[in-house]
């Protein structure tokens, strides 16, 4: 799960170096997205299972990363 989650970071990552390098008006994560589908496609095969298992993690808390951007819109309302 770590190595599936330094993955997808390093994806995100380069997406912003490309984003700051080339002053593209997307953001960093979209492009580490479009690289990591790209890395995907060229495997050839369906994704590997770690990576697999580490997204479904982190869609199944998805909710949760969003309270801290919620609780602090609500503080400064």
């Amino acid at each position: 799960m770590i190595g599936a989650l330094a993955a997808l970071l390093t994806c995100q990552l380069a997406g912003e170096v490309v984003a700051r390098a080339l002053h593209l008006p997307v953001p960093g994560p979209v492009i580490g997205m479009v690289l990591l589908f790209v890395a995907l496609l060229l495997r050839g095969r369906e994704a590997p299972p770690a990576l697999d298992a580490t997204a479904d993690a982190l869609l199944g808390n998805l909710g949760l990363l969003f309270v801290p951007a919620g609780v602090g819109v609500v503080l400064y309302l």
